[in-house]
């Protein structure tokens, strides 16, 4: 298998041009897309990424032979009619995905919920398990899949305006009565990190929907081979990249951009950027001069709230255990409908997809770990913290694996703190902005900005956060500057 780090590597300095049409900030997975498409339509573009690998959270590391995936664990909309399924086909990337089924497992303190990668077959199985429910079950996924169309179509509709202020809890109580169906409903609300309480109804639906409607997809190779393929595309398109390389500026003209200077004081010219990084920090702390930016745009940045973040255990594992039985999915404390929001452990073991991201007859376990943002407040010593974590983690391992530690070969972890040193997400954030209702629809950041030549993609802006969502966003910018050029 490829080295993780292999085909990556920047444009040699004396290649580089003095001007470019488009600069994109960030190798993210939206900025990747965004620069491939303008880069397949003649564009001299130049992406700039602070890391020394492209990808953002879709990144992998290795460690004695274990190729772990940072952050990203499996991907939806892959099938060749949905978003991703779509792009690749349109950039000409060819790869070779897993089809995850099922697509994922609840498993609560007193029973099990198996997700099966098909909508209708779900369904059926909620209808079977409630049939008290079993019209409703109906009602809701029929409006919940509408829900979905209309806003990857980006449409204005009335089912839109029916739910667009409706929390996910909200929606949940106008269809059902029964709280452990609420619960087993609200049981993947991790992967947009804000619980139904809170989370918009519309973020709920683009999520949920894109996996059971489409299924879930492991790249063959691991996240970092996904990045990997759109990276070397962007190259095969004439691209320039250049990595390790930090924007201390986004230069402007008046009320335009005019390019951006680099921490080492280089400046290199352009009419337009897209900062496929932490829009609160576009526009405080990289834009030239944010005076002529207007004060209620910036009012409302620096009043939005950003999304949790979470711990993050990889453990190399070495043979003779059995990991047939842990399966893959959330693990949730919560035991009823209002305890949905408690603390959960997500879990994966890869190499039962694909074998060949360890040693032979070795495995990988990947944890995410989620814990309240109070508890992250006020952090004085990180490490200890992160000591900490892995210890009660793998105590809670234990209870499904109880000669674990025994047989893990390497440990590593990522708080945060690591999270925000690796992505320059303010705290670590997983997703972006929250997905609230005020922060999603209209209400989230548009791709255009108040600055001439200045857009923003990413999962700081619309659709909103997760892979297929800012492959979409990445696709949609780079269609939008192409528009506007036309």
């Amino acid at each position: 298998m490829p080295s993780v780090n292999s085909f990556v590597q920047s444009t040699k300095i004396d290649k580089l041009h003095p001007y470019y049409d488009v600069i994109v900030i960030g190798a993210g997975i939206a900025g990747l897309i965004c620069a491939s498409f303008l880069a397949k339509n003649g564009k001299k573009v130049l992406l700039i990424e602070q890391h020394f690998i492209p990808g953002g959270y879709c990144t992998s590391f290795k460690r004695k032979g274990f190729h772990f995936d940072a952050a990203v664990h499996h991907i939806g909309g892959c099938g060749k009619w949905s978003v991703v399924g779509r792009c690749f086909k349109t950039l000409g990337i060819e790869m070779d995905f897993y089809h995850l089924d099922p697509m994922d497992n609840l498993i609560f303190p007193s029973f099990n919920i198996e997700i099966p990668a098909d909508l209708d077959e779900y369904l059926l199985r909620l209808q079977a398990r409630y049939p008290n429910e079993k019209d409703n079950i109906k009602f809701f996924f029929q409006d919940f899949t509408k829900l979905y169309r209309a806003t990857f179509n980006n449409e204005k509709s009335q089912i839109i305006e029916k739910y667009k202020d409706m929390t996910y809890g909200m929606m949940l109580n106008h269809f059902f009565e029964d709280n452990e169906l609420k619960m087993v409903l609200s049981g993947q609300w991790g992967y947009i990190g804000l619980a139904p309480s809170k989370a918009s109804a519309l973020a709920m639906s683009q999520m949920m929907i894109n996996y059971l409607k489409d299924g879930a997809f492991f790249p063959k190779g691991g996240t970092q081979e996904f990045a990997n393929a759109i990276f070397r595309k962007f190259i095969d398109f004439g691209g320039h990249v250049m990595l390790s390389s930090k924007v201390k500026k986004i230069l402007k003209n008046r009320i335009s951009v005019a390019g951006v200077k680099l921490n080492d004081g280089k400046e290199i010219s352009s009419r337009v950027v897209v900062s496929n990084v932490d829009a609160r920090q576009t526009f405080y702390d990289l834009l030239e001069d944010n005076n002529d930016v207007e004060a209620v745009y910036l009012k409302k940045i620096e009043g939005m709230k950003e999304s949790c973040s979470f711990f993050l255990l990889y453990l190399g594992v070495g043979g003779g255990i059995d990991l047939n039985n842990l399966k893959r999915g959330f693990y949730l404390s919560g035991s009823g409908f209002d305890t949905i929001e408690s603390e959960w452990m997500y879990i994966s073991v890869p190499t039962k997809i694909c074998p060949t991201l360890a040693p032979q007859n070795k495995q990988i376990i990947s944890l995410v770990v989620y814990k309240k943002d109070e508890f992250y407040k006020n952090v004085i010593d990180w490490k200890l913290l992160k000591d900490n974590m892995i210890e009660s983690t793998l105590e809670k391992l234990e209870n499904y694996l109880p000669d674990i530690k025994k047989y893990t070969e390497v440990i590593e972890a990522a708080t945060p703190k690591t999270l925000e040193r690796y992505t320059l997400n303010t705290n670590g954030a997983a997703y972006g902005w929250a997905v609230s209702v005020d922060q999603i629809w209209d209400q989230r950041l548009s791709p255009t900005t108040p600055i001439g030549g200045l857009y923003l993609t990413g999962h700081w802006t619309r659709p909103g956060p997760g892979i297929c969502a800012v492959v979409s966003s990445g696709w949609g910018v780079a269609n939008l500057i192409l528009e506007n050029w036309r």
